[in-house]
Parts: structure tokens; C-alpha cells; sequence
């Protein structure tokens, strides 16, 4: 059976959520890119596949502005700067090839001082047929991140480093949508030093005095609507997060 949706969960030894537990799904001549829970659904990323309004593709994330206020209703920060949303280009890798996304976690999530913090109520879904997932509970190394890339095409799966991702079985999907586009999912262990995390989307990490918070921050690579959307989950101290507080 074809695959309809791919989860993405980081864990630890205890086998527990840390950040959001991501979905994809395939539905139509479409993908979504969002992520489970109460606060799900305050924004999703969409890639749209050819259809009998436009033959093209198009990328872009939006945000639910109901969504919005009732997480912020249950205590959920959300600072929320899309406005009409952000319509984007992604990276051509190949003819028919495009990396659009990264979804970022980084090492602080599975450090023991931060743990109460990342802790996530959600329930890591079952999986089924048409669904497949990834959980790591692999111990990052200190100052490294786990990516997933994803990545969509025409005519069948792209798979960046297609050597590699099939020895190191880093490979999560594919999906494929009824315009006959592919999505793929690639998971890399990546050093912060090599592949940093934009300047925009890096937020302190709390001082031993102060109060940490997991957070999710969202925003386009340093080429705006040229570039691929980034979504990098992480701790930061709750101090910065009350005094930047919109609601």
C-alpha cells in the first residue's frame, strides 16, 4: 500500500516525546507539512502539485488564525509574524527536484537539565499501513542537530545523497500525491558548526539561573522566498518568551 503520511519524533532513552511530533500527510494532488497535538493546526506548510487550476507547483506556509488563539487560550505562546502567509521557491536540487523544508531538533531537547521542559504531552501515534515514522532516541552529540530534509519531485523519488541515505537507512517515505509528485524525507546527524541554524531563527539557551522552555521558531532560509523554509525546535529561556508575548 502507498504510504499516506510520515511521522517524525525526537525522543530519548525513555522513549518520551521532545518537541512536537511532526506529520505529513498526502492528500489530493497535495502535501502538508504540520504537526500533531492541542496546538496543532496553528500553521502548516503546503507544497501543491499540479490541478486543474494551475499547472505549476507552489509552495507556502499559513498560519489558522482561529488555531492561533485558541493555543494561546490554552497558555501556548505563539508570536506569529505570516501575516497573509509566505509563498517560497525552495532549492532546485535537480530538473524536477526541490528541497523545501528542513525540520531541525536540536541537542538540547535530550539534555537531562532541559528534560522536564522538552517533555511533550503528545502521544506518539500508531503506525499502520500507509503510515510510516521515525523516532530517534539516539543520544546527539553535543552541539549537533538531527535534520530531516524534505524534498519534492515529478516523475518519481529524489533522494539527495542517494548512496549514502540508502547504506545509513536514513530514508523516511515516499509519499506520492495524485499529480504525480513525490515527497521524500531525509534524516542527517549534522554538526551546529558546519550547518548552523540561520541567524534569525537561533534563540538563547537558558543560564543556569533562569527558567527553560522548549520552542518551536519557524521562519525562510537567509534567501528569503528563494530559499527553503526552516523549522528548528529547541530550548530557550521562558523570560524572553514573557517579555515577547503578543497576546
Amino acid at each position: 500500500m502507498t504510504k499516506r503520511e510520515i511521522f517524525m519524533v525526537l525522543s530519548a532513552e525513555d522513549n518520551l516525546p521532545r518537541g512536537n511530533v511532526w506529520k505529513i500527510t498526502a492528500k489530493n494532488t497535495d502535501f502538508y507539512l504540520d504537526f500533531e497535538g492541542i496546538h496543532g493546526g496553528v500553521f502548516h506548510l503546503s507544497a501543491h502539485g499540479p490541478n486543474n487550476r494551475f499547472d505549476g507547483h507552489r509552495f507556502h506556509v499559513k498560519r489558522d488564525r482561529k488555531a492561533v488563539q485558541e493555543a494561546r487560550d490554552h497558555g501556548y505562546f505563539v508570536g506569529d509574524q505570516l501575516g497573509r502567509g509566505h509563498k517560497f521557491d525552495g532549492a532546485q536540487l535537480a530538473e524536477d527536484a526541490f528541497l523545501i523544508a528542513r525540520l531541525r531538533w536540536n541537542w538540547d531537547l535530550q539534555r537531562p537539565r532541559f528534560r522536564d521542559a522538552a517533555l511533550t504531552a503528545t502521544p506518539i501515534p500508531e503506525l499502520s499501513a500507509g503510515r510510516h515514522g521515525s523516532m530517534l532516541n539516539t543520544q546527539l552529540q553535543p552541539n549537533s542537530a538531527w535534520d530531516v530534509d524534505l524534498v519534492v519531485s515529478y516523475g518519481g523519488p529524489f533522494w539527495p545523497d542517494a548512496k549514502s541515505s540508502a547504506r545509513d537507512n536514513s530514508r523516511l517515505g515516499p509519499l506520492v500525491n495524485s499529480s504525480g509528485m513525490w515527497l521524500t524525507a531525509t534524516s542527517y546527524h549534522r554538526p551546529l558548526a558546519t550547518y548552523p541554524t540561520p541567524e534569525d531563527l537561533r534563540l538563547p539557551v537558558p543560564r543556569r539561573e533562569e527558567t527553560p522552555q522548549s520552542i518551536l521558531i519557524a521562519g525562510p532560509g537567509p534567501g528569503g522566498a528563494k530559499d527553503i523554509y526552516w523549522f528548528v525546535e529547541g530550548i530557550t529561556t521562558r523570560a524572553l518568551l514573557t517579555t515577547s508575548d503578543p497576546a
